[in-house]
């Protein structure tokens, strides 16, 4: 059924129905944790992913490159036989590894599109298994793939673009470089979010309709230029529980973990390794364990909210909160419709 008009602001049931979803669905948490390994759906994941790593590739930039050099240096003075071995060695150790990470890549890719059919299933009513969220998951792993090789690639390039004036205000310190790079952190990092969005609208596009890749990014454009206010409302809130969700672990961890202090230091004291080796165990057993449920969780809530999102921006009618607040105050309104 298409609505016509919202009472009350999109963000507000699109947030409530997926912290229901993301708490009450905890057996679609294993795809959870697999999609998020790719950080290309979240925006809360891919924004702080973003900023540390500018901050991490524009000092990397000033690292000399003596250090290189002499390593350089060091392996081509090998012997022969023994630098052929650790070649061969190195050559094995690395298509391993290649193998693994492609390997991986594609399991996170399988788990976006199962989760998104998963979420979307349950918006609906329906309840569908792991096995056939993969199911539908592995038939749209091309398709899937080809999106986030095209979203990491346009996320690297932004933050590479963002990280050079960093470089050059390390480098050389003025206060024309230093307001170089803030302004081109104001300029690439929101568009890191444009992609980000535009990349999970149109993996719903493609899970949930049907499109195909090119028509799927169309789509997820138009609704984008269409309800760019509502997304940004949504998503300055859905960065803020994040947020939270990620306080509150740390404080019940904090908890949780005064008793194994008390623990430990009394094994300290009475000078027993076994107790407190059992301390540390358990202690790293509930760190690991809650650390991974908050993952989940936020990565989950995150998913679900752009998946209900999505589908509630193609109802038409929705109004951005701060288009009915001025039109309460002034009487105003002007609200470009869907």
């Amino acid at each position: 059924m298409i609505r016509t008009s919202h009472q009350g602001p999109v963000y507000r049931e699109v947030l409530a129905s997926a912290i229901n979803a993301a708490w009450h669905e905890r057996r679609y948490w294993i795809l959870s944790l697999l999609a998020g390994i790719l950080v290309t759906a979240g925006t809360y994941d891919v924004l702080w992913n973003a900023i540390t790593n500018i901050t991490l590739q524009g000092r990397s930039f000033t690292l000399s490159t003596g250090a290189l050099v002499v390593e350089s240096v060091v392996r081509n003075s090998e012997a022969g036989f023994s630098r052929l071995l650790t070649v061969i060695g190195g050559v094995e150790v690395l298509l391993f590894l290649t193998l693994l990470t492609l390997f991986i890549a594609c399991l996170s890719c399988i788990a976006q599109g199962a989760l998104v059919y998963a979420l979307g299933a349950h918006k609906r009513g329906a309840a569908p298994k792991l096995k056939d969220a993969f199911h539908v998951g592995a038939g749209a792993l091309w398709p899937v793939i080809i999106l986030n090789i095209m979203a990491l690639s346009l996320i690297w390039i932004l933050r590479f673009l963002a990280s050079l004036p960093l470089f050059l205000a390390i480098k050389t310190t003025t206060a024309a470089t230093y307001a170089t790079f803030i302004f081109s952190f104001v300029v690439f990092v929101p568009l890191i979010f444009i992609v980000a969005i535009l990349q999970i609208f149109a993996l719903n596009s493609m899970i949930l309709q049907g499109s195909t890749l090119s028509k799927a990014i169309e789509r997820s454009y138009q609704i984008l230029k269409k309800h760019w206010l509502i997304v940004v409302e949504t998503a300055v809130l859905q960065v803020l529980l994040s947020i939270g969700v990620w306080l509150f672990f740390i404080v019940a961890i904090a908890f949780a973990l005064i008793p194994l202090f008390v623990i430990v230091m009394a094994s300290a004291a009475l000078q027993s390794i076994t107790l407190f080796t059992l301390g540390l165990i358990v202690a790293s057993v509930i760190f690991i364990s809650g650390a991974v449920c908050a993952a989940a969780f936020t990565i989950q809530l995150q998913y679900a909210t752009w998946t209900y999102m999505y589908r509630r921006l193609g109802e038409g009618g929705v109004i951005p909160k701060i288009h009915r607040v001025v039109r309460n105050l002034t009487g105003f309104f002007g609200v470009p419709q869907a």
